[in-house]
């Protein structure tokens, strides 16, 4: 008795669709994690609400591309970041033409510095929502979500600081950094909560902000310079490697 030699099979050549669907669906995920947790929370969105808002069908959808929530978040993070690195290197480009030519003044730093932010809250729906989502990052209590947005974002404002550091060598640069941070929170929840202005009757607020919106960015301006800029009336503390 004899067998017959199997044949191998013929080969099949890729035609690349598998990849590009399973892109989009990876994409579509994070559109739609970004979405519900800028709207809900981290704790407040479950992964098979997000699968559906995605259109999926598979509830396992996001453990196949993401392994986890965490995963997800850590997509979720790079992708806002993705879109705000082009619009900071800009406004770097920007602050560091502005020092070489010796113009350079704290409150045009500060107009520069945030317009990244501005910039993608208006660019669309999904802007509005990114800011959204890295608002809630800074209080949200999942401490690895604070991780990621701090490794993330914090780059962009030590380089921020560090340039304003030369305009205010007052100042220490300990306390410039610690404000640093508390502006780039201010920023983004300040943007966030711009629906409350336009709610908002009284003092002509929500006038303003249907009729004159570049006016309530030049007060916030004004108001985050003026932050940076005080005096320190608390005395400084010894850094970790003083002797």
């Amino acid at each position: 008795m004899t067998t017959a030699t199997p044949t191998q099979p013929a080969h099949r050549p890729k035609s690349g669709r598998g990849g590009a669907g399973e892109r989009a669906t990876r994409d579509n995920i994070i559109r739609a994690a970004l979405t519900l947790f800028a709207k809900h929370g981290i704790d407040g969105v479950s992964l098979r609400q997000i699968v559906a808002a995605a259109g999926q069908s598979n509830p396992s959808a996001v453990h196949y591309h993401f392994q986890s929530k965490e995963g997800l978040l850590s997509a979720v993070v790079d992708h806002v970041a993705e879109q705000l690195q082009p619009l900071q290197q800009q406004a770097m480009a920007a602050l560091f033409e502005a020092q070489a030519q010796g113009t350079l003044t704290p409150r045009e730093l500060v107009q520069t510095a945030i317009m990244p932010f501005v910039t993608l809250y208006g660019s669309s729906y999904d802007g509005r929502m990114a800011i959204r989502f890295l608002s809630r990052l800074t209080w949200q209590r999942d401490v690895a979500g604070q991780s990621r947005l701090f490794d993330k974002a914090w780059s962009y404002w030590r380089d921020v600081v560090v340039v304003l550091h030369a305009l205010t060598p007052e100042q220490s640069i300990d306390v410039l950094m610690h404000r640093g941070v508390l502006v780039g929170c201010t920023v983004l929840h300040g943007l966030a909560d711009m629906s409350l202005l336009s709610r908002q009757t009284s003092f002509g607020l929500a006038d303003m902000f249907r009729e004159h919106p570049l006016v309530l960015l030049d007060h916030f301006c004004d108001f985050v310079t003026g932050g940076l800029v005080a005096p320190t009336t608390v005395p400084q503390q010894p850094t970790a490697h003083a002797a």
